[in-house]
């Protein structure tokens, strides 16, 4: 197949395209930024110079972009986006029903919804994981990895640039105070997000009194959408991120690798962020443990970051969502922990028994190279349009 990838900064393009060439497609990328995802004028303009010279079969995107589905539409050529995040309010708009259209979505809580509203455009598809491109980068570094011999390490952002803190002076002491108690009870939680429960109807008409929260004329996403995952969310993440770090690190050796601002931690190594295709992988690889904390957006879907660490045959703790259980086994395959006090229990036990650790790390390792990888992905994707 002849296919038009529209690619912007995300992670996983370079795994996706590598892949689809591997399997014989023809691929061009389109590079042209994005000014809004929903509606570009000098976007769909140059998108359609592209579909209108009729070569192409497929246009393809990361996460799911309206303006691109409405071109498609338009010229009446299939549109394929594979989503990394998640909800995406861009989603969220009347352009998911477009004929033309193949939305995958890791997160199965997402499928579940668009379901309900009969968008039979949106399917499920976990995210996927690249061990061959990783193995053969950590076989190529493995004398250098002294530099990497970290007891736990994290990589990731602290989302200390967040809208909650910047929207927070405008707040009233009152509703200040039930947004504390709301990220308060999210930490609590195991797996999943009750932020979205938390803010009631009555709360979510305060907040728009003094804040201005705002979403396209014919988005379907609510005000207590739009807040619990643009707002609440990330600073629930970055409170959880940040207590987590610090209390490990009054214990054990901690290592963040991070852009964002430190300042709140206390005994924690922090070292400048990483590149995701040749350096990240060979902190996976060669730290005893890493940690992943899924941001609560995500409510049953496996992030990225699992697959990451398991495509370089890292050992991996990991907070609870439910879809692990579908794809891996848990306490085989990785570990979850279920809050501060047990992943501290759990991280000094496996500190002590490396061959469990590392037979638990090749497990994962294999399950995933088995199951889980770009090629499965790409297979079940090209599959579906061929039909």
């Amino acid at each position: 197949m002849n296919i038009l990838i529209y690619k912007w900064d995300i992670f996983p393009y370079n795994d996706i395209i590598n892949e689809l060439k591997e399997q014989g497609h023809l691929i061009d990328v389109l590079a042209f930024e994005v000014a809004s995802h929903i509606k570009d004028v000098l976007f769909e303009e140059k998108l359609a110079e592209y579909i209108k010279t009729g070569k192409y079969d497929i246009v393809f995107s990361v996460n799911y972009f309206t303006t691109i589905s409405n071109v498609c539409h338009k010229y009446q050529i299939q549109y394929i986006s594979w989503t990394c995040d998640a909800p995406l309010l861009s989603m969220r708009n009347p352009s998911v029903y477009n004929s033309e259209n193949t939305i995958y979505v890791f997160d199965k809580k997402e499928y579940e919804y668009f379901h309900s509203i009969g968008a039979d455009t949106v399917k499920y598809l976990p995210l996927a994981g690249a061990p061959v491109r990783i193995r053969n980068l950590i076989d190529k570094k493995y004398n250098t990895n002294a530099k990497y011999l970290y007891d736990i390490s994290f990589v990731g952002n602290l989302y200390d640039k967040n809208r909650y803190d910047e929207m927070v002076n405008a707040l009233p002491p009152y509703l200040c105070g039930y947004m504390d108690a709301a990220i308060e009870a999210q930490l609590n939680v195991s797996g999943g997000n009750i932020l979205n429960i938390m803010l009631t109807d009555d709360i979510v008409d305060s907040i728009s009194q003094y804040i201005n929260i705002q979403s396209e004329s014919d988005s379907f996403a609510d005000l207590k959408l739009h807040f619990s995952t643009s707002v609440l969310s990330y600073k629930a993440a970055s409170v959880m991120r940040t207590n987590i770090l610090n209390s490990l690190g009054e214990i054990f050796n901690v290592h963040l690798f991070t852009t964002s601002n430190t300042d709140n931690l206390k005994k924690v190594t922090v070292h400048p962020p990483v590149k995701y295709l040749d350096e990240m992988p060979l902190v996976f690889a060669f730290s005893k443990i890493n940690l992943n904390m899924t941001i609560p957006n995500i409510e049953n879907g496996i992030p990225l970051r699992v697959f990451d660490v398991l495509s370089s045959g890292g050992f991996l703790m990991t907070d609870y969502r439910l879809e692990l259980e579908n794809l891996f086994d848990i306490g085989k395959d990785l570990v979850v922990y279920d809050g501060i006090e047990d992943l501290t229990t759990k991280v000094q036990y496996y500190l002590k028994h490396d061959k469990e650790r590392e037979l638990i790390a090749a497990n994962g390792f294999d399950k995933l190279q088995k199951l889980h990888t770009y090629k499965h992905r790409i297979h079940t994707i090209l599959d579906h349009c061929a039909r």
